[in-house]
């Protein structure tokens, strides 16, 4: 397999539409203790001034990190066998461009805007993955970036 991660800079990611799900927003709310209650139902969304049912914005990283996880195949996109290879999630940054909204689709798409070349007790590469979402207008709602290290 291919360990020249170098290589990947610039690749196109396939993109992935997610779904904001009532349920999912829900499990989230009870987790992280979010007790704001604009994000509860859409009535109180809408009570606060919002058009429909909103999510919090801390909720907004695990969207994001999320659908990046579904539209990757590690293989075919980064060269990392799980037989012989680990990644690890490094850090994330974050453009938050407007509110989301239960119900609404989301369009990931996502490139490897860098990979850095790195050596510990073990070799391993700092891939950063930037993305965009875009609603069903094409606008961006959020932006930002992923790092991953992947072991040789």
């Amino acid at each position: 397999m291919n360990q020249d991660r170098k290589a990947l800079i610039g690749r196109v990611l396939p993109p992935f539409t997610y779904v904001i799900d009532a349920e999912n927003a829900r499990d989230y709310l009870r987790v992280a203790g979010e007790d704001l209650g604009a994000y509860r139902d859409a009535e109180s969304s809408r009570a606060a001034g919002y058009d429909r049912h909103v999510i919090p914005p801390s909720f907004a990283p695990w969207i994001a990190l999320s659908a990046l996880l579904r539209s990757i195949d590690w293989e075919r996109d980064f060269y990392l066998d799980y037989r012989t290879g680990t990644s690890m999630f490094g850090e994330q940054e974050m453009h938050y461009a407007r509110p989301l909204y239960v119900g609404e689709a989301l369009i990931f798409t996502a490139n490897v805007v860098d990979v850095i070349e790195k050596r510990g007790s073990r070799a391993f590469d700092l891939v950063t993955i930037g993305y965009d979402a875009t609603d069903d207008r094409g606008a961006v709602a959020l932006s930002g970036a992923c790092g991953f290290i992947l072991f040789k």
